[in-house]
């Protein structure tokens, strides 16, 4: 017998447990989805804080 046949004594290599690999790609996504919402939330606070302080210059000038 050839050393590239297997004999089936030998054991082949297992993939990672899904059940503890989906837990990390359910908590990864979660904490991303997460952060998009802080972050869009963070962009609409700026945006109206700016028109804020944007019309209460212009009213002043006026």
């Amino acid at each position: 017998m050839s050393k590239s046949e297997r004999t089936g004594n030998t054991q082949a290599l297992e993939p990672p447990d899904p059940a503890s690999t989906g837990r990390w790609v359910s908590r990864a996504r979660r904490v991303r989805n997460e952060a998009g919402l802080y972050l869009i939330r963070g962009a609409a606070t700026a945006l109206g804080s700016a028109v804020v302080a944007y019309s209460s210059v212009w009213f002043q000038t006026r």
